[in-house]
């Protein structure tokens, strides 16, 4: 639902900052090529795979990056920890950490998050956090290799204490 409000508003908001066609001058090419985000290389799975403290601290890591405190919010390493071949299991996004790339990194830093808790189990995590733009969201991830593999946030809920 989150990644559906995401996608409707990123469909509205595109034709206001479309560049204009034609061609840009030098300047505009400039201003551009600043602007724009390099995906990161994607993350590569390791075999054997991490153990289970060392998948907890490439979590907390993935975590920081991802709606960490101001200044260590960073969609790019956030990246980092996502494998090529990504599973999404929201039906307005596609597979691929390409996909999801180009949907989160024009629009990623510029948001508000606030952190409120996150967890890992086994191969299992979540993250949940608000954002003044989409209101309370619960991202889980399976984990594969050290890597993300796979991604739901439609009706997720975050799971409860034992």
């Amino acid at each position: 639902m989150h990644v559906t409000t995401i996608l409707t508003t990123l469909a509205v908001l595109i034709p206001v900052f479309a560049i204009p066609t034609g061609n840009p001058d030098d300047t505009t090419r400039q201003i551009l090529a600043r602007q724009a985000l390099a995906a990161p290389p994607p993350c590569v799975r390791s075999t054997p795979p991490p153990t289970a403290d060392e998948l907890k601290a490439r979590f907390d890591k993935f975590v920081i990056a991802f709606v960490g405190p101001a200044g260590k919010k960073n969609i790019t390493e956030a990246f980092e920890y996502i494998a090529a071949d990504y599973i999404n299991h929201n039906p307005a996004a596609k597979n691929g950490a390409g996909s999801a790339w180009g949907i989160l990194s024009p629009i990623w830093q510029g948001m508000s998050h606030t952190y409120i808790r996150s967890s890992i189990k086994g191969d299992m995590s979540w993250v949940n956090y608000g954002t003044s733009q989409f209101g309370e969201i619960v991202d889980r991830f399976r984990w594969e290799g050290g890597c993300i593999a796979e991604h739901w946030d439609v009706g997720e809920s975050y799971p409860a204490s034992k």
